[in-house]
């Protein structure tokens, strides 16, 4: 379960290394401040870019050529996005797009790899790297098996998690229900009779454009109880 109360450290990459390494990393970079549904990175994209995500939320997104996308994980402040592609030729994966308003910080692979290895950051930047990998097969084994309420409470609670310590409004996902539906590979009818449970329930709040999680304890006890599983 998410900590929403507060978000008293650092996460992400940031969280890994030296605050001032951070820092140094984040001044290297050349900042450009974005809005909510601005691409970052596009699918296809040639490469030689990393950003430090220093505020605001990003879904990574895979998208087939018929338009039909899903989502593989929120990024959020404390994050390193690109960094997969460091050194590589190909083009980009996936899109990255802005959920919300936010500042990043654009290095050049090339810079990127040799401050990291002049701060001692290489081991830190591998298990973060690691960490990446092992989140992607968890997320491939919840849409293979897991119920859309459960899918659906995780995606919340995932844009929760990735809102960092400074977040102003941390438990309000700016998405939409068909950025939602769009974000799990379902249509919205797939998932509105849910929204309007928990709604009816008071554990959300909906408005346009956004929803707002009120009860996390609720909503993952409901999922768990229905799913019969452990956790989400």
């Amino acid at each position: 379960m998410p900590a929403v109360d507060r978000f008293p450290r650092p996460r992400g990459f940031r969280a890994l290394v030296p605050a001032q390494a951070w820092a140094t990393l984040a001044q290297q970079g050349v900042r450009s401040h974005h809005q909510a549904r601005e691409r970052l990175l596009g699918q296809g994209d040639p490469g030689g870019w990393v950003y430090l995500c220093l505020s605001g939320r990003v879904k990574v997104v895979y998208a087939e050529p018929d338009g039909r996308e899903l989502m593989l994980a929120v990024r959020g402040p404390g994050d390193v996005i690109g960094e997969l592609a460091n050194g590589d030729s190909t083009s980009r994966s996936t899109t990255v797009q802005a959920i919300e308003p936010g500042i990043t910080a654009k290095l050049s692979d090339r810079r990127f790899g040799e401050f990291v290895e002049r701060l001692g950051l290489v081991p830190q930047l591998n298990s973060y790297i690691l960490g990446k990998l092992r989140e992607s097969a968890a997320h491939a084994w919840q849409l293979a098996h897991r119920t859309t309420p459960t899918r659906l409470a995780a995606l919340l609670f995932s844009v929760i998690d990735a809102a960092g310590p400074d977040h102003p409004r941390a438990t309000t996902i700016a998405m939409s229900q068909e950025e939602l539906a769009a974000a799990l590979g379902l249509a919205r009818s797939a998932i509105t009779p849910v929204l309007a449970d928990w709604k009816a329930a008071g554990w959300i709040r909906i408005a346009r454009g956004s929803v707002e999680v009120i009860d996390v304890t609720e909503i993952t006890s409901a999922v768990v109880s229905s799913s019969g599983q452990n956790r989400l």
